[in-house]
């Protein structure tokens, strides 16, 4: 088994959004994305896995394709691998969020 505490790896950077892989085993990467506010996460998608993510603190914006939803503190989500997604921090404080990346298993040719 692994521990990681979340709090001590968080790292906000005024210049760009912080990035974290806390565990990487197999197909799933566990990450930890901080914003602070103004900034985002561009759209993009992961066209082999599957995306939960967790909103740890903070409240912003998550769009889904082209629809936008208001997000907030203990808000959990699902991007499904067809979709594209994007975060804002659209708050006066700093947004944490928490998510997995579930690789699916590559089809057979």
């Amino acid at each position: 088994m692994n521990v990681k505490n979340i709090h001590d790896a968080k790292i906000y950077d005024e210049h760009r959004l912080g990035k974290q892989t806390l565990f990487e085993a197999g197909k799933s990467k566990a990450i930890l994305f901080t914003f602070m506010p103004g900034q985002e996460l561009p759209a993009h998608g992961h066209p082999h896995a599957q995306a939960y993510l967790l909103i740890l603190e903070g409240n912003g914006i998550c769009q889904i394709d082209e629809t936008e939803h208001a997000i907030r503190t203990g808000d959990a989500l699902h991007c499904d691998k067809t979709q594209t997604i994007r975060l804002e921090n659209t708050g006066d404080e700093a947004m944490s969020v928490y998510v997995v990346l579930a690789r699916e298993p590559e089809m057979e040719r």
